[in-house]
């Protein structure tokens, strides 16, 4: 029978545990490094929020978890050590974590030592369907894109709050995106938080003048929010209102937006796409971005996050 010991009681053992999970996961190294590093830090500043699976006095796992969201946890890494590496030890440890914490919402991709096979069969058994995530980057010797004028297209300001929170909202309905970044179980509240944290910084400053709205009059039905990264500006957010998809407003806002980047001599410009998303990544790869990182895959539980089918 397993038992668990908390992540403060044994760093060191944690540390080891959580580097060997991580590096096992086969991801880009640009994307490797920075998430260990975090997690690394955490650890050691005992801050970090999971347990360490015990049998025999020795520890053969580790689950590591973000605060709880309305949906669920997201756990984020999920490991067992080589002789542990079986399907009924990965579900045994996930039925472990929702007795001790709760239940699950999303979980990392790539089980270590299961064919991907076996990690499917593993996860639909739990209840999980995979999704998978892309960087795409607008390639730094690609000149702008034409311009592509549209009826009230201008710079967002701080005062389009409300009205981008009410498109915020509409955009991401049903989407597995509005699930991936919940912060409230209320879709206006939640929305308008979304908002208030990007505009306010959260995820970096945010970029004013490389944002922009299609306004021709209220309420707004395009938009972009652009923030700076630590690598260079992310395109936080490409909305349509879906009433008024298909008529080139998305290409509008984010050509706009891709302008103004490169006039101010930015080169690295990025976004990131959930796969199967096809009407985004069609708006995107005809705008000029390019797949740069990815797909990464996770796992949502079709319990607790209802995602309505993707919009061709």
């Amino acid at each position: 029978m397993a038992s668990f010991r908390p992540i403060p009681d044994d760093p060191a053992t944690a540390l080891q545990l959580a580097r060997t999970a991580i590096r096992s996961r086969s991801d880009p190294e640009s994307e490797v490094v920075p998430f260990l590093s975090a997690v690394e830090q955490e650890i050691t500043a005992g801050s970090a929020r999971g347990i360490l699976r015990v049998r025999d006095g020795r520890a053969v796992g580790i689950a590591l978890w973000s605060p709880p969201q309305p949906a669920g946890l997201t756990v984020e890494v999920l490991y067992l050590a080589s002789g542990w590496q079986t399907p009924e030890e990965y579900r045994r440890f996930y039925s472990e974590i929702e007795e001790r914490v709760g239940p699950v919402a999303f979980a990392p991709g790539r089980l270590a030592g299961l064919s991907e096979l076996a990690e499917d069969q593993v996860m639909a058994g739990l209840g999980f369907s995979r999704f998978s995530r892309s960087e795409m980057r607008y390639p730094p010797d690609a000149p702008p894109p034409p311009e592509r004028p549209a009826p009230g297209l201008r710079r967002a300001e701080a005062a389009d709050a409300p009205e981008l929170a009410r498109l915020h909202e509409a955009a991401y309905r049903g989407q597995l995106d509005r699930y991936l970044f919940q912060l409230d179980p209320e879709p206006h509240r939640d929305a308008e938080i979304q908002v208030r944290e990007i505009l306010g910084g959260r995820w970096g400053e945010w970029l004013a003048g490389a944002s922009f709205v299609v306004s021709p009059s209220r309420p707004i039905v395009a938009a972009t929010l652009v923030v700076r990264a630590p690598y260079g500006p992310l395109i936080a957010d490409v909305m349509v209102d879906p009433s008024r998809q298909g008529e080139g407003l998305g290409r509008a806002v984010l050509t706009a937006t891709v302008r103004d980047l490169r006039a101010r001599g930015e080169s690295v410009i990025v976004l990131n796409v959930t796969d199967g998303n096809d009407r985004a990544i069609r708006l995107y790869e005809r705008t000029g971005f390019v797949r740069s990182l990815g797909p990464s895959h996770g796992w949502y539980s079709t319990a607790r996050v209802p995602v309505a089918p993707s919009r061709a």
